[in-house]
């Protein structure tokens, strides 16, 4: 098969990540695993597809209680089956590439390519533009997580051919233009995950004493910008700025995720209850499934949440939601206690590759990579629905780094048996 066209389907992979649809990047991912699967899995590989092969089955166990749509089920099935697709298209794709370091390349060159994009749509538009947070996020897009990875990539992983170029020049002004762009997002959770994957990178959130000593760094750092927060005001302006408004919106984190309220449903007035309104359908999930008794295998794909009034969703008025935003909610809605610790159990999979020895002549640790993915994976499913919301790229990387670990383990035996000759 040739090279370019492998570049051409990891491309589309990325592409259709970006455009954060379900439907495009699913049907892209079957289409490239059609045209890259092999006949092997690494065996690692082949655990981490186990592991999602079994969420999507608690799921699909509800059709022996099937109650909802044949729309509503499939949707789910999909959500639930995407992630799979994802990570073997990704996988099989980097396995056939000869250069291996392509596939970081590739997702640092368009991370290159939709930062100056962004920065130029900024440009052309931002003249006689109020500084508002959310009308400038709204217009110019609320994140980008190939930007995200790409910052990530330059900053741990060494050998990547772009930053290897003649042109440093043009190289440095193309990550000047990614770091300015990603700030441009205005994003909490691309901030916090980025942060999280670096450090875990470079071994900050080991449980030993250099992670204690970071973590211990973390929450005295984190402690006082909580304090700051506590104490901070925003302007009161019909047209605040734009620090202003985002400073708030960090203040409001806490709320607007994880401390639902009582909210009387026939309230005509629900400004009280849109800041924390993530956490208001966390906690009807949590009432739902408990009052169904559904503990275990939770309701099923199909299944939504009332919340109690209808609300304009996607430009049609809409009672029961078929996602909520928080993703450790959703699988639980969807796949009760079993598959939440199915899921959980990937996280844990995943960090625990800090303990799996490493060769020391590696440039690159991929085990750490993992681990990065691990946090990733985490702090995503807090605010959104983790590796199932339809621009996460967990999955797509994951099984990326799974080729280039198996192909490393491959070269490290090789020369070794060489070195025993």
């Amino acid at each position: 098969m040739s090279q370019n066209f492998i570049r051409t389907g990891i491309v589309l992979l990325i592409v259709a990540l970006w455009t954060q649809n379900l439907e495009i990047s699913f049907l892209v991912s079957v289409v490239v695993l059609f045209l890259n699967v092999g006949r092997r899995l690494s065996r690692e590989a082949f655990t981490y597809t186990a592991v999602l092969v079994i969420l999507l089955s608690i799921g699909v166990l509800s059709i022996f209680t099937f109650d909802g749509g044949i729309y509503d089920f499939t949707k789910d099935f999909v959500y639930f089956l995407r992630p799979i697709t994802l990570m073997l298209a990704s996988y099989f794709s980097v396995k056939n590439l000869e250069k291996k370091s392509d596939f970081f390349n590739l997702i640092v060159l368009a991370g290159f390519t939709f930062a100056f994009a962004h920065l130029v749509h900024i440009g052309v538009e931002i003249i006689g533009m109020k500084p508002n947070v959310e009308k400038f996020r709204n217009k110019f897009g609320r994140f980008n997580h190939v930007e995200m990875l790409a910052l990530f990539a330059i900053i741990c992983i060494r050998g990547i051919p772009v930053k290897k170029t003649r042109f440093k020049a043009l190289y440095q002004f193309f990550v000047l233009c990614l770091a300015v762009s990603f700030l441009l997002y205005f994003s909490r959770t691309m901030m916090i995950v980025l942060v999280l994957m670096v450090m875990a990178y470079f071994g900050y959130l080991k449980l030993n004493a250099r992670g204690a000593v970071a973590l211990f760094a973390m929450f005295v750092t984190g402690g006082l910008f909580i304090l700051f927060l506590s104490q901070y005001e925003p302007t009161e302006t019909k047209d605040p700025g734009l620090i202003s408004t985002f400073l708030t919106k960090m203040k409001n984190s806490y709320t607007e995720t994880l401390e639902p309220i009582k909210f009387d449903k026939n309230k005509l007035d629900r400004r009280e209850l849109w800041p924390r309104w993530r956490a208001y359908e966390a906690s009807l999930v949590w009432y739902e499934i408990n009052e169904e008794k559904s503990w275990f295998t939770g309701k099923g794909f199909g299944s939504t949440v009332d919340v109690g009034f209808d609300i304009m969703l996607q430009g049609e008025e809409i009672r029961h939601l078929p996602t909520v935003h928080n993703g450790v909610a959703y699988v639980y809605m969807k796949t009760g206690l079993i598959g939440l610790i199915v899921y959980l159990s990937i996280i844990w999979m995943l960090y625990m590759q800090y303990y799996r020895k490493q060769s020391v002549r590696d440039r690159v640790s991929y085990n750490r990579l993992l681990v990065a993915c691990a946090f990733y994976i985490f702090a995503s499913s807090l605010v959104v629905t983790g590796i199932f919301k339809p621009h996460d790229m967990a999955t797509f990387l994951i099984g990326g780094i799974l080729a280039l670990k198996q192909y490393n383990d491959f070269e490290n035996r090789n020369i070794r048996n060489e070195g025993n000759s």
